[in-house]
Order: structure tokens, then sequence, then C-alpha cells
């Protein structure tokens, strides 16, 4: 891979063909409008690109192998503005212009240096790789089709934040190295060298990828921070398994959304999680959220999700027909977020909410929405009152507050609750029901991990007394306890219950909500 100090020759040699191969183009006037129609056109308009450029392909193939003084088949070094882009793309998007190397071991398709370009309706393939978009901020790559890559079909590197890859179809990546044959690749192995790895809030969206992506759909790397992937269909059949690539998303950054995609696992029998999360270096793969994403299953035994030390939140997912569930350590199984404002229910306030109300007031949006949250006014029902209220709190910036997050649980045993993970560090309240005046006597426990042990193992199942609770004249009774940092598997138990007629039955006791707070 070029490092940064070969840059300086690029621009160089780049600079003499923008000088020898302008002949043929034709710029309308006033405007930087570029028709292409040939390789030496593509190569000298890219060599010349300027804010403001639309640079438009003629249909055709582009094709070309020789040395440009960059590894890329087709290359370009420089940035548009917010309010003129650079625009590459086809003239007519039915009839896409194809950008092609001749085989898959070899250069980057089309590799760009700069922020504010805009990639549209274009095919890439035969190179090692297929978009290489790097330094860059506020780009776009949309309606592009990527395939028959060696390595990686789109990756978005080197300090590049903001960008946005949209409706693109890739397939029949990791052709040359399966290993590396990810659809989108967001951010570096912090083992690179020559990049920088701030690589944040890129959204990966509305994208078909797969058939044959060997790797993982989408890889986001350590690192990062705040990266989305939505709306996005995964087709597993091709996926090879190897280096970890096992699933349609694998993040490895902090704060990642993956949402409202759909995924088929299609006969791949080396996909063992639809999606997951590692802790590559410490710090890294925390606080993600993984919900309301449909994945169609094959198998009983592959996993919705899984991670190992990595604090995370899933909810409102579907398995169809079934799958194994979750397998974590530190992630929240969410059943509802409470928290004035969050329509959505993803447990923060922000414009989405605003917009989910609109919809929904409008008839326009039948998505999920939260009717306890949205009713901002307490009158029953949701409405332009709860709109303007929500409108008026964005507006204020008054949006910080945290959510009470109601987890899930299971009863293991009779009066005896396992709780969902991740609950490390948090104020856990458990809400029961019971009959009014009677009392119960409680028992919670959780598993510390680095306990040491006497006989040098480590471990330990460690219980503690919870008292003795009354239910109130609603039969209602609570338990709150504040959680150590690092613990697992937390239990509650229920040792006795009885009123003055002498014991009751522990099987009339319920709990029926889990509440957690920061």
């Amino acid at each position: 891979m070029m490092k940064r100090s070969t840059r300086t020759a690029a621009v160089l040699l780049s600079a003499a063909m923008a000088v020898t191969g302008m002949q043929g183009m034709t710029y309308a006037e006033g405007t930087r409008e570029v028709l292409v129609s040939s390789t030496e056109e593509l190569h000298a308009a890219l060599a010349d690109a300027r804010a403001g450029d639309e640079i438009i392909l003629k249909e055709g193939l582009y094709q070309h192998d020789e040395w440009i003084g960059v590894w890329a088949v087709f290359y370009a070094q420089a940035s548009g503005t917010a309010e003129k882009p650079i625009i590459l793309r086809s003239e007519d998007p039915e009839h896409p212009a194809v950008l092609s190397g001749v085989t898959t071991e070899e250069k980057y398709g089309l590799r760009i240096v700069g922020s504010y370009w805009e990639i549209r309706d274009l095919v890439i393939c035969e190179a090692a790789k297929g978009i290489f978009l790097e330094q860059s901020e506020h780009s776009i790559i949309s309606g592009c089709e990527v395939y028959n890559i060696g390595d990686e079909a789109i990756h978005i590197i080197d300090d590049s934040s903001y960008n946005l890859v949209e409706n693109c179809y890739i397939h029949d990546t990791g052709k040359y190295t399966p290993k590396y044959g990810e659809g989108v690749y967001i951010g570096s192995s912090y083992k690179a060298e020559g990049y920088g790895f701030d690589c944040h809030y890129n959204t990966v969206r509305g994208c078909k990828i797969g058939p044959n992506v060997t790797a993982d759909c989408v890889d986001i790397k350590e690192y990062t921070i705040g990266n989305v992937v939505e709306y996005c269909t995964f087709d597993g059949s091709g996926i090879a398994g190897e280096n970890g690539g096992d699933s349609f998303v694998e993040i490895k950054g902090n704060n990642c959304i993956v949402r409202n995609n759909t995924g088929y696992q299609n006969g791949c029998q080396y996909m063992l999680y639809a999606f997951d999360a590692h802790q590559m270096l410490e710090g890294w793969g925390q606080n993600n959220q993984v919900y309301e994403n449909t994945v169609h299953f094959d198998s009983e035994s592959v996993y919705m999700f899984k991670e190992w030390n990595c604090a995370s939140q899933v909810f409102r997912n579907t398995a169809i027909p079934s799958c194994a569930g979750y397998s974590t350590s530190m992630t929240q199984q969410v059943r509802n977020f409470l928290l004035d404002g969050d329509v959505t229910e993803d447990g923060r306030v922000n414009a989405e909410d605003a917009g989910r109300l609109q919809g929904h007031v409008l008839g326009r949006d039948e998505t999920h929405v939260s009717a306890e949250n949205a009713d901002l006014d307490n009158d029953g029902s949701m409405n332009a009152f709860d709109l303007c209220i929500l409108k008026k709190k964005l507006n204020a910036g008054d949006t910080q507050e945290e959510p009470v997050t109601l987890v899930d649980y299971v009863e293991e045993s009779t009066a005896a609750w396992r709780i969902s993970d991740g609950l490390g560090g948090k104020t856990v309240t458990f809400c029961m029901t019971g009959k009014p005046g009677s009392t119960i006597s409680t028992g919670w426990g959780y598993w510390d991990g680095c306990y040491a042990n006497a006989d040098g193992s480590t471990g330990k199942w460690i219980g503690n007394s919870g008292g003795t609770q009354t239910f109130d004249e609603n039969g209602t009774a609570s338990l709150t306890v504040e959680v150590p940092e690092g613990m697992r598997r937390l239990m509650l138990e229920i040792y006795g219950y009885s009123d003055s007629s002498g014991s009751l039955n522990k099987d009339d006791v319920e709990l029926v909500r889990t509440e957690v707070v920061n």
C-alpha cells in the first residue's frame, strides 16, 4: 500500500497527465461539466479535478493496467466543498460506465484522496480492491456496483469520517484473498502502518451485500467511533469463515449502531453469528447497539449476536424461524427504554424521534413508536401537541438525560430469575408483584470472574442478602441493588413468602420488570 511519503510524486504525475490528456473533453459554458468517453479522458479529468466539477462518464468500459504513479487503476487527489462537491457519475444510471482493471490481484479500482466527493452509479470490477476512499469527509458513494474484487470492495480509511455508502450492490469479493474479502471495510487494523485511524460517523445504508462476499459484509475496525449500518440486505452465501469472517457485521469500534437490516444465511455453513463484537484492544468494541434487524436462519445453532467483554445493547431483533439467541457476557438484552421524547425507543432523544413522531401523526410511518415516550403532554395520545413539545425540547438541547432501561430476564426455577448481562456498575431495581400486605425475603448474586480462589483458579459466585420487602396495597414491592463493575450473570431469588396467616406459595410472586440506570 502507498504510504504518505509517496503522495507528492503521485500529485506531480497527475499534474503532468492533466496537461497532456485533456483533449476530447467538453466543458459546459460557465461550469466545470466534464464529459468523458475514454480511459485517457477519465485519467485526465481525475488528475485535474477541482471543487464544483461534475465528471460525467459515457456508457462503456474504462479499463487500464499501466502504472500511473500510484497503485490504482483510476486515481484522484482533490477536494470539493459542501457547496461545490466533486461529482463522478455515469451519464445514464441504467447503462453505467464500467471502471475495470484486468486482474483481481493488483491495484485499487478507484482511489480517491480528498473530501466532498460524490461517486454515483458506476461499476467497479477486476481489481485487488474496489473503491478506496481516504482522507475524506462528507463524501458519498451511491448506486455503485462493485464485484470481482481480490480483497475488500469498499474501504473507508485514513482519517475518513462522515461519509455515506448508500444503495450499492456488492458481490463476489475476496476472489484473490478470501479472508480479506469484506464488502465494506471501515478503518484499519491496529497493526496497520501509514494510515490514520480516525474513521468516525460513517454510514452504510440501503446496500445489498452478497452473494460471495467471502469475509464479513461490513467490518468496523477498532479506533473508530459512531459508525452506522442500516437498511441493508445481506446474503450469507459465500462467506468463507476465514480470519473471523463468519458474520454479516463485525464490530470492533465504539458507539456503533447496526439496525433495520435484513440478513439471509442462505446455506452458509461458516456463519456462526449474524452480528458480533470484538475487543481487539482494551476499551474498544464498547457501547454498541444492534436492534430491529431481521435474520432468516437455516440453523438454530447460529447466534443473532455474540460478544465477549464488549458492552452492547440488543433489542427488537427477529430471527426467522429461530436461532440460538445471544452469546454474551456484557450485553444488555433490552425490553424497553423509558425516556420522554425517545419515540424510536433506542435510548436517546434526537432528530430521528421528531421525524418518527411526525410520520406517525400524519399516518405515514408504520415503524416502531413508543407510545409511553411519545406522549409528552400525558393526555393518553400521540398528536401534534406532543410533536411541538418534542421539537421545543430538541431546539433547547434538552436531550442529555439518561433513560431507565428495562432488561430481559428468565425464570430459571421457582421464584428465581436470571437477569440479562451487561449490568456491571449499574443500579438495578427489581419490581415484583404479590399479595398486598405480605412479605418476602430476597437474595441476589452474581458471578465474579476475577475472584482469586485458594486453589489458584479464578471465579466465584457471590451471594448477597436482599433483606425483607412488604407488598403495598397495590401488591407491588421492589429491591434496588448497586451491582459491582465487571460482574456477570445477575440472579434474584425469593427465599421466603408469607403473611399473617403463614407461608404462601412462592410461585405466586412475579418479577414484572427489571429497571437499570447508569
